[in-house]
Parts: structure tokens; C-alpha cells; sequence
């Protein structure tokens, strides 16, 4: 057996007089030898093969003769297929032991028969030590299974106690469904890769928190937001709310509120500054205005410049020495038909007369500041103003395509605007890009200069609203509208006619809907309740059409107006959100009721309810 290790043969042969204990006796240590030869080979049949195949002995010879399998032995080694086979064995092997991820090749007993150099030096383990041993005899923990398996940066512990952090793949190998093998291709991981992974996760961290953070600033923001009037018409006068804050945390916040005696309260605070300070201070200061208005609505004894007297008191002591405070209020008194403006370095309200010109309306309120805060209201008619627009600077210093201000081409816009929609449809194509919030009130008056009316009333019933919506297509074909249009315009009414019908005649409420509609009784109940039989029939919808010149524009308005006969609706549980741009936070609609309303006034350029809620506007700008 000396001689058989120091001449190194490429195959061995036992004849069949031996036992098989005493061969594999023999035979073990040769072959558990870094250098073992490839092949042995055993000459008998009746020998427990598998017991050789556990060392390493992988063919087998069963003649009887030892003459006979020696020359079969010789015949297979001289032919050319079988020199090629063995070559490239080799030439694998060789390849195997270049590269620089861990190779082991186990047999089906899931045992060790190759593994490269690469997997000796990871593992700090020698050949001879590896060979015929199991994962389960190599890795005290591992992360492998019955199948193939990818595994990523997982902990491995060796026999003997060296600990690793490995990534790689177990692939399982099938002959004829059967498992024939695997191979366990792995590679350590580096402190560089595990630090670069910690970091990631940490990342991954930071950006959920950061998520989670803005998403409950934008509650919290829009729990303080007080916004009662945008989206109503509120005597003669429509208000409309648009805010687009560049981050959740804004410098900019407003709020309006309808003190409940013909007079509504408006405000636009501007932080100095971006980011959590300016927030902190625009959150502050829209809070202590909220509960001080709030506070004189329950006592029926709101004065606006008391209120600003104690605001300017308290916000003085919370601001820092270098920050200053711009802000606007206005407060639009229905009774005297006046408007009383407060504005501490914000820019001019506009005021656009019926007569075409451009007002601009002002204060000479510096900046709010620690130790500086000094009001002065000053009160102006709103006889012969058509419409009005209060803004912070973020739209007015905004560039414009040829890289001008806005400033300059504002009063125009506005001056040619309806509605807020139509208003923005112009910024936006002068405007390439704010770096400041935006944040207005677009008020604008109800048209007097009638051109073509249509009123009348129909039952509750869905072959009643089917009459309707022809009579307003025939009104708004008569007045030139395109058909398109009509078609679009159409639809939007169509809507709130439904919503009148569901909510007004018949005193649905959203959830009712919503429920009946899930269990599929929704079509029954409309056609049950609206029969010509039922007491819901007989209340009436009431429909008015109207054709308005705007005034110097060229431009008309079309106007349908629905009222039903129900008890309304919270119509500031709505609107608050449609006031927000939509672009920085997108507002899931599902969650909130009226998905309807924000369906059509996508639609429209106009959408206004009535304090009540039971009174809907809908306007479309016709250019003439």
C-alpha cells in the first residue's frame, strides 16, 4: 500500500478473494489523500458497492476474472472519447481552483467529493479533512435546506468554531427525477459589503420614518387648517381656495371661516423661511387665530381688530429675534358691503372693478417682527368690485418662461380669469417653476348681465332626471356650446343631479350608499322610493340655466344651479382638501365622502354649494 500511495496510480484493482473490509481498510487512507487517484475500480459483484462509493470508489468492474477487468479497464482508458471525458474533467477542475468564490460538489448522499482551493481557504479547512463529509458535518449552523436555496450575508459557524458570514447558492441536481447531487457555490461577505448593507437598511429606515413623519404632519396640518367657505357661495360672492406648499412642512398656511352674521374672515400667513421653523411658526399662528375666531363666534362678538391685537402679542413673544412674520387678513362684511384688509408685508390685494379697472388694495403694515408688530386696518367698499384675489408672494414672485416676474403679468390674468380654474390655467402656462409656496383666495361676484335664463322643476324620479339633463343640453346648445362640451358639461351635471336626488330627495347618506351598494340592493331601493306612488316623488328638484357676460373679457359663463329639498351637508369636509394642489400630497378620495363632487369638479371650471349644502353651482367659461 507504500508503494500504491508514493506511485499515485489512476486506478486500483482488488481481486475477489479479499473481503470488503479488508479492502476498504486498504484502500481508505489512499483515497482520502489531497492527491487521491480518480478511479478505483473492484472487481466482484457481490460486494456492498455503496460502502465503496462513500470513499470515493465511483466505478465499478464486475467480471469475476481480474484479467477481464483489467482489459476493460485498459479498453475504456485507451479509447478517444473516454481521453477527452478525462480531460475535461481535469480542465474543470483546473478551472474551478481560478476562481475566487467556494466550490463543493457533493453526491447524492449529500457528502463531499470536490471541493476548489477557494473553499479550502474560506473555510480554513483541508482537503482531506472535507472529503466525504456532509454540510451538516462541515457547518454547525447554516442556512441550507432540501432545495436550492439563495442565501444573502447569512451567518455561518464551522466544526470547528470559526464563525462567517456567507452569501451564495445550493443548487440541487436531478437525474431522471431523481436527486443525483448539488453544488454550494459561496462567497464571504466583507466588512465593506456589510457596513454598505447596514447603511442601506438604515436608509431604508430613515425613509419610512421620514414617510411616516410627513404623513402625520399633513393630519396635523390639516386639523389646524380652519377652511369653512372654500367651494360655497356665500351671498353675492363665490370663494374659492388654492394652496401648493413646495414641502408638507410649509411656511405657508391659511384659513377662512364664515362668522355666521353676513360676514366671513380670511387669512394668509407667510413664514420667513422653508422647512420645520417657518412650519412651526405658520402652525402656531394659524392655531391662536382658529381658537381666538372661534372663541368670538360663540360669543357673537367677533371684531377683527381685537383679534389682531391679541394675535400680534402673543406671536411676538415666540418669534426669534431675526425671523419676521408676513401675513394678510381681510374680512368681508356682506351688511355694509365692505372689506376691511390688515396686511403686514404681503402683497396688494387685487381688486378688479366691473368697470375693467385693476384696484389694488393696501396697508402699511411692515413685518411682523419680535420687536416690531404695529396694525393698521383700513376698510374699502366692495360697491362696483367684480372680483378680488388675496396671495401670498409665492405667485406673484414666481419666473416666468422668459424669466421675468409674474408680479408683472398678474393683474392681467387675473383681470381675464372667471373662476379659480381659469385663473391657473394661465399661470401655469407663463410659470415654469415656484421656489416658493403658493397660497390664494380667489372671490369672485355673482353675474348680473343675464343673457339667456331657463328655470324650472321636476320630481324625484330617474326618468325625471333624464328629462332634465335634455332640457339643459338644449339650453347650453342654444348658447353655442361645442358639443364635446356639452358632452363633457352634461356628465357634471348629470352627477349632481344624482347626488340631489340620493342625498336631498331621498336622505341617503354617503355610508348608506356605500353599504347598499355592497350588498347589491342599491338599483332597487332608487326605483322603489322614486315611484310615481311614493311621498319621495313628489319632492321637487329645483333647476335654473343661466348665460352670463363677464364683463369686458368677451367671455360668457354658463351656470346650472340644482337645489333640492334636503337637509344639506358639511360642505367644508370636502372642499378642504380640493383647495390643496394635489401634486405635493395625493389625497386618497376613497377615504373621504363625495367622490362625485371631486368627479365633477375635475369636470367643470366652477363648483360652489350653498351654506347649507343643498344648493350646487356649477359653471363652465365659454370664450366668445
Amino acid at each position: 500500500m507504500k508503494r500504491l500511495a508514493e506511485d499515485k496510480p489512476d486506478a486500483i484493482v482488488f481481486d475477489s478473494e479479499g473481503t470488503d473490509d479488508e479492502c476498504l481498510f486498504e484502500v481508505a487512507p489512499i483515497l482520502r489523500a489531497p492527491d487521491a487517484p480518480k478511479t478505483a475500480v473492484f472487481l466482484t459483484s457481490d460486494s456492498n458497492l455503496s460502502r465503496f462509493a462513500d470513499i470515493g470508489i465511483n466505478t465499478f468492474f464486475t467480471k469475476q476474472s481480474v484479467t477481464e477487468g483489467i482489459k476493460q479497464l485498459q479498453q475504456g482508458r485507451d479509447t478517444k472519447y473516454a481521453s477527452l471525458v478525462h480531460k475535461a474533467v481535469h480542465r474543470l477542475r483546473d478551472l474551478a481552483n481560478c476562481v475566487e468564490h467556494g466550490i463543493m460538489v457533493m453526491n447524492a448522499d449529500g457528502r463531499v467529493t470536490f471541493m476548489n482551493e477557494a473553499a479550502k481557504n474560506i473555510l480554513d479547512m483541508k482537503g482531506s479533512e472535507l472529503n466525504l463529509m456532509t454540510l451538516n458535518d462541515i457547518f454547525t449552523m447554516h442556512p441550507f435546506m432540501d432545495d436550492t436555496t439563495r442565501f444573502e450575508e447569512q451567518p455561518h459557524t464551522t466544526c470547528k468554531g470559526r464563525e462567517l458570514l456567507l452569501s451564495g447558492t445550493l443548487t440541487i441536481i436531478y437525474e431522471n427525477n431523481k436527486q443525483s447531487g448539488s453544488i454550494l457555490i459561496f462567497y464571504p461577505v466583507s466588512g465593506r459589503a456589510i457596513d454598505r448593507q447596514k447603511e442601506l437598511e438604515l436608509l431604508q429606515y430613515q425613509e419610512r420614518y421620514h414617510s411616516t413623519q410627513q404623513a402625520s404632519a399633513f393630519k396635523k396640518q390639516m386639523l389646524v387648517i380652519k377652511d369653512e367657505i372654500s367651494g360655497t357661495k356665500g351671498s353675492r360672492f363665490f370663494f374659492e381656495t388654492y394652496f401648493k406648499p413646495l414641502d408638507i412642512m410649509s411656511g405657508d398656511i391659511y384659513g377662512n371661516m364664515n362668522i355666521k352674521d353676513g360676514r366671513y374672515f380670511l387669512y394668509i400667513i407667510d413664514a420667513m423661511g422653508k422647512g420645520l421653523s417657518a412650519s412651526v411658526t405658520a402652525l402656531q399662528s394659524s392655531s391662536f387665530i382658529n381658537h381666538s375666531v372661534e372663541l368670538s363666534i360663540i360669543k357673537n362678538d367677533f371684531d377683527m381688530s381685537r383679534m389682531l391685537s391679541s394675535f400680534l402679542h402673543y406671536i411676538r413673544d415666540r418669534l426669534m429675534e431675526d425671523e419676521a412674520l408676513c401675513a394678510v387678513f381681510a374680512m368681508i362684511d356682506t351688511n355694509t358691503d365692505t372689506i376691511a384688509v390688515s396686511s403686514f408685508g404681503m402683497p396688494p390685494i387685487l381688486a378688479k372693478m366691473k368697470d375693467g379697472t385693476i384696484q389694488k388694495l393696501r396697508t402699511p403694515n411692515m413685518p411682523i417682527m419680535r420687536f416690531m408688530a404695529v396694525k393698521e386696518i383700513t376698510e374699502f367698499s366692495l360697491k362696483g368690485i367684480d372680483k378680488i384675489l388675496i396671495y401670498s408672494d409665492g405667485l406673484s414672485e414666481s419666473t416666468t418662461s422668459d424669466g421675468s416676474l409674474y408680479y408683472d403679468k398678474l393683474p392681467d390674468c387675473f383681470s381675464r380669469a372667471a373662476t379659480k380654474k381659469h385663473l391657473l390655467r394661465m399661470v401655469n402656462e407663463d410659470i415654469t417653476q415656484n421656489e416658493d409656496d403658493i397660497t390664494f383666495f380667489f372671490i369672485s361676484t355673482e353675474q348680473n348681465e343675464i343673457i339667456a335664463e331657463d328655470s324650472f322643476s321636476i320630481h324625484s324620479g330617474a326618468s325625471e332626471l333624464s328629462t332634465a339633463g335634455e332640457r339643459i343640453n338644449a339650453f347650453m346648445e342654444a348658447q353655442g356650446v361645442d358639443s364635446v362640451e356639452v358632452s363633457t358639461f352634461e356628465f357634471a351635471v348629470g352627477e349632481m343631479l344624482m347626488n340631489a336626488l340620493e342625498h336631498g330627495s331621498l336622505g341617503l347618506s354617503f355610508r348608506q350608499k356605500q353599504d347598499m351598494i355592497r350588498g347589491g340592493v342599491y338599483d332597487d331601493f332608487i326605483a322603489e322610493h322614486t315611484k310615481e306612488d311614493t311621498s319621495d316623488y313628489n319632492k321637487e328638484i329645483m333647476i335654473r340655466c343661466r348665460s352670463a357676460q363677464t364683463g369686458t373679457e368677451g367671455q360668457k359663463l354658463l351656470t346650472v344651479e340644482i337645489t333640492d329639498s334636503g337637509s344639506g351637508f358639511n360642505v367644508s369636509e370636502i372642499f378642504k382638501f380640493s383647495s390643496f394642489d394635489g401634486n405635493l400630497f395625493k389625497i386618497d378620495t376613497k377615504k373621504y365622502n363625495g367622490r362625485g363632487i371631486f368627479i365633477t369638479d375635475n369636470l367643470v371650471d366652477g363648483l360652489y354649494y350653498s351654506d347649507k349644502g343643498n344648493t350646487v353651482h356649477i359653471v363652465k367659461v365659454l370664450d366668445t
